[in-house]
């Protein structure tokens, strides 16, 4: 994390924060190009290559929302995956790598009592369809500033247990595909410390409900990862640990992140994108 990256951070943490304007600010100084998407009233904002360069096969999208919830310093949530997706995003356009694209989405963090549909990815995902980016595979990241250990969600085969449907079993198919290609990135990169777990579903959802696929990465620290597993493997209810109980709360602050995260996510989203499958 360079001096500018660090001060981008700083401000885009504080409380009650302008984020888009924050985020725009700062993609726009560092050249990265960025574009509004809005849809429903919600501002997203893409980045991608900055010249037309053509590779086979489906894009890789990688998804960050940047909004939080009022009243929280919103740092892992999610403050840390937007920072970890800029880096990125500078290596892939310094290396000239083609078919990826990076979105920051908006009210990932819907109002207690809101649809789905309320989401900012609904929506999304629904013009995705539109433009042909129907099969386009989608990584969503979400709360990775805390920890060492990469978790790769399974929470839609957790909810689809008992309510399988024919189309239900295919989107299960196609997000077992992103998570086995994720699963073959992380070995490349010798990351030794992964797991498949249900985590809470974040853009995902909505992707869902619009009849689209992603798959949800995050990080936690390897107790807090090891305590969920036991207890998944157990049949027990979810415990609560104190990276999932600091989100959405005054306590998601800077203080509370660990270093890990700003290494291991960078390299591994742009390695997702980079690997020509």
């Amino acid at each position: 994390m360079d001096i500018t990256e660090k001060q981008f951070f700083q401000q885009f943490t504080e409380i009650n924060a302008d984020r888009y304007n924050i985020l725009w600010d700062y993609l726009e100084s560092s050249a990265l190009s960025p574009k509004t998407i809005q849809l429903n009233q919600t501002q997203h904002i893409l980045l991608g290559p900055q010249q037309a360069q053509h590779r086979r096969g489906q894009p890789k999208v990688l998804i960050a929302h940047y909004d939080c919830v009022s009243g929280s310093p919103g740092a892992n949530d999610n403050g840390a995956a937007v920072l970890q997706l800029i880096m990125a995003a500078k290596r892939l356009l310094k290396e000239h790598i083609p078919n990826w694209y990076i979105l920051f989405t908006d009210k990932e963090e819907r109002k207690a009592g809101s649809s789905i549909s309320s989401q900012g990815s609904y929506f999304l995902a629904q013009g995705f369809k539109t433009i042909g980016f129907k099969s386009a595979h989608c990584y969503i990241f979400d709360a990775c500033g805390r920890g060492n250990t990469l978790i790769l969600s399974t929470a839609l085969e957790e909810l689809a247990r008992n309510a399988m449907t024919d189309p239900m079993a295919e989107r299960i198919l196609q997000t077992r595909k992103l998570r086995s290609y994720a699963l073959e990135t992380a070995r490349l990169l010798l990351l030794r410390k992964v797991l498949l777990l249900p985590t809470p579903f974040s853009d995902d959802l909505g992707f869902l409900s619009a009849g689209l696929t992603a798959q949800t990465i995050t990080m936690l620290p390897e107790e807090e990862a090891q305590t969920l597993l036991q207890h998944h493997r157990g049949g027990l209810p979810v415990p609560s640990i104190p990276t999932w109980q600091y989100m959405n709360t005054p306590l998601d602050r800077l203080e509370t992140l660990t270093a890990e995260g700003f290494s291991i996510i960078p390299d591994f989203a742009y390695a997702l994108c980079a690997n020509s499958r």
